[in-house]
């Protein structure tokens, strides 16, 4: 799969290579270089927690990623690969009934819990932009799961596991995104803002809220897909190659 990865990226680096020295005619064409990062709020869905009441519930969980990329533009139509380092965190809330000797229930006790992905992205757009900076972008992201942990509180007590073999290796998503760029000054650099959706198009599988497996038959009849949600403030810097106006 890394093969795979690292041809699919030299690829896009050579066609890039090619339409810059071939031109096009009449248009601009512009290469970007990024180096950006953003903070998420992130979800792990899964029906067997939506369905489960007040033991499981879903709660906020935040996430990061950094990373660099490039775009190719031709006029306001472009192409667009990056590569990217973070975590997406899904977080969970509820409450355990406390049953005495007998089976009666004497109360009850509040818990949290949440699952740390920590992921490699590689989205690859298809972008559009206009004359006075906005950008929109959409596309598929290939996302590789390196690690996974579980961590429990309730009462003080804290526990943490590794759950990397309950998830899946890989997984992929469809990515939206939509911001701005803002030249600074004459030069060739621009701060990028945006806003970026994501959500995954194959099953994670992993964990309950409780840290059980949704494929444990003891526990689920049927384990139901879990899919992966974001949405966040992207923020960057982008230094633009062949920009006319810039040239002047």
């Amino acid at each position: 799969m890394k093969k795979t990865i690292l041809l699919g990226v030299t690829i896009f680096f050579a066609s890039i290579s090619f339409a810059w020295n071939a031109g096009d005619g009449g248009k601009t064409n512009t290469l970007e270089i990024h180096g950006k990062g953003s903070a998420n709020s992130n979800f792990l869905f899964n029906n067997n927690i939506s369905n489960a009441g007040n033991i499981q519930d879903y709660a906020a969980g935040w996430g990061f990623n950094y990373g660099v990329g490039v775009s190719m533009y031709f006029g306001n139509i472009g192409f667009g690969v990056e590569g990217l380092v973070g975590n997406h965190r899904g977080a969970y809330a509820g409450s355990l009934d406390l049953v005495d000797s007998v089976g009666t229930v004497t109360g009850t006790k509040e818990y949290s819990s949440n699952v740390n992905l920590k992921v490699t992205q590689i989205p690859v757009f298809f972008k559009m932009k206009s004359e006075v900076g906005g950008y929109f972008e959409i596309g598929p992201q290939y996302n590789i799961i390196s690690e996974a942990k579980y961590h429990f509180t309730t009462d003080g007590f804290q526990s943490d596991s590794i759950m990397t073999t309950s998830y899946a290796k890989s997984y992929i998503s469809a990515v939206l995104g939509l911001g701005f760029k803002v030249p600074l000054g004459k030069t060739n650099f621009s701060i990028l803002a945006g806003l970026r959706l994501q959500y995954s198009l194959t099953d994670l599988k992993g964990v309950d809220a409780l840290g059980r497996e949704f494929v444990n038959t003891l526990v689920y009849d049927k384990a139901q897909s879990t899919s992966a949600a974001s949405g966040g403030l992207l923020l960057g810097v982008v230094y633009t190659i062949g920009d006319k106006k810039k040239d002047k």
